[in-house]
């Protein structure tokens, strides 16, 4: 997916917010912002927001001199949906259908993200939308691959979301299926890296991998001129690929093959793309050309 006019305040607003945690010292700040708009006035609309983010973050860490200027609110969202997981286990326990729970549930956990321009409350997004219906015909195929699936492949989004993630591989790990759950091997906004993965307990269900090792940095999704070998073979092959958040969807969506794309809707660009309103869940199957 092409970027547009529309993500610019996006970066910017990424830039400053960046920068003040990266830093306290006001004369990098300013510097970060002048070589970012100087980036941006050059770049090309051609590229998805992720290579486009992916450089925007390159330069505020150099800036910087910060290698993880989201550290603490990753580790912060982290402990907050640690805390969360036992009564959300609850909710899927106590529901009449724990799979479509399970992944309304992982989509509500994408509203955690310090890489969009808006954001939303947790707790408000699953009183209001824990009910609401998902697409039908995209969960009659889920259900349906699922039964079936040998290999799937599922692709993380960021900290603290993966705890709703697992409560989703929770209900689709089985003793005839292998999970791979692919992550980032660089920092790169609030986005999930191995430690948080296995912190949260994701090799219970899964194999974990770096999705983009071969990349000296990464993108916040997973663009394919960014993943390593492994990735890519992986996806080829994969009997089932289930993507998490925006960033995924962005660098995807026009891949030739079979994907359910699992998102909150946070920025205008996305919510043109798949004609729902701001703030709202999707589950959303896209078929192989």
């Amino acid at each position: 997916m092409k970027a547009n006019l529309d993500c610019i305040p996006c970066f910017l607003k990424q830039t400053i917010e960046a920068t003040r945690m990266a830093t306290s010292d006001k004369t990098k700040h300013i510097k970060a912002v002048k070589q970012v708009m100087a980036y941006l006035q050059q770049v090309s609309l051609n590229l998805s927001p992720p290579e486009i983010s992916k450089e925007v973050h390159h330069i505020i860490r150099s800036v910087t001199n910060n290698s993880d200027p989201y550290e603490v609110v990753k580790k912060q969202a982290n402990n907050q949906a640690a805390k969360s997981y036992p009564h959300l286990q609850e909710i899927i326990k106590n529901s009449s259908d724990p799979l479509l729970t399970a992944i309304t549930l992982a989509i509500i956990g994408n509203v955690i993200d310090f890489g969009t321009e808006n954001r939303y409350s947790l707790e408000k997004t699953i009183e209001t939308y824990l009910y609401t219906p998902l697409d039908k015909t995209s969960v009659a195929l889920f259900k349906k691959q699922l039964k079936n699936a040998k290999e799937i492949l599922y692709l993380a989004d960021n900290t603290g979301e993966i705890y709703f993630d697992k409560l989703l591989l929770h209900q689709i790990k089985t003793k005839d299926n292998n999970i791979t759950y692919v992550v980032k091997a660089h920092p790169i906004i609030n986005d999930a890296m191995k430690y948080d993965a296995i912190s949260a307990g994701i090799k219970d269900y899964a194999v974990i991998i770096e999705g983009d090792k071969e990349s000296p940095i990464s993108c916040p999704g997973m663009v394919l001129s960014n993943a390593s070998n492994e990735f890519q073979m992986k996806l080829e092959k994969a009997d089932m690929v289930i993507s998490k958040g925006q960033g995924n969807y962005e660098a995807l969506n026009d891949i030739n093959r079979d994907v359910f794309f699992l998102l909150m809707i946070k920025c205008p660009l996305i919510s043109s793309e798949i004609n729902e309103a701001l703030g709202k869940p999707v589950f959303k199957y896209k078929a192989k050309k």
